[in-house]
């Protein structure tokens, strides 16, 4: 990760992992979330691909932001319908390299992740205070950026949607 640029999903997911590595929730705790839709809204003219999804989980949902940037529309490989209606069509994304900004409106995300994701300039939107503890553990001790058990379903229903090379 750098603080000078931003970081790929992979990077964002392995650092979560590593931020809280004994925990039985986020990466483990996937399978219960249900992406019910997929708003997609290409940037042709500066090649950035922005995908909204709505996450059900526990009978609440959440709105997992993912931008991607660097996205080539010069190449056929994935083809969508976007939110607009329209035909697109671009290269596949590359999970360990392809730049993204990222947010969630869930509450792990937004006190463990928000202000780290910022510092790592891979936060999509503006930024929350620093969250500090009164006397308590700090929501994220190893001050690392990540992602949410929501972003993690998406990155996955993505994944299973043949948008990433391998």
């Amino acid at each position: 990760m750098s603080l000078f640029a931003e970081t790929s999903l992979e990077e964002l997911y392995q650092s979560a992992v590593e931020a809280f590595p004994k925990t039985t929730l986020r990466q483990h705790a996937t399978q219960p979330i249900v992406i019910t839709n997929l708003r997609w809204t290409p940037f042709i003219g500066v090649n950035t691909l922005f995908i909204k999804a709505l996450a059900q989980n526990e009978g609440r949902e959440y709105n997992p932001l993912i931008l991607f940037k660097n996205v080539n529309y010069d190449v056929n490989e994935v083809n969508i319908t976007a939110s607009n209606g329209k035909e697109y069509s671009f290269g596949k994304l590359s999970l360990e390299n392809t730049n993204v900004v990222l947010r969630c409106n869930c509450k792990d995300f937004y006190w463990r992740f928000n202000y780290y994701d910022h510092v790592d300039k891979s936060l999509y939107g503006r930024k929350r205070a620093k969250y500090e503890s009164k006397g308590g553990k700090p929501a994220n001790p190893l001050e690392m950026p990540g992602m949410c058990k929501h972003l993690m379903k998406t990155t996955h229903v993505l994944r299973e949607a043949g948008l990433f090379e391998y």
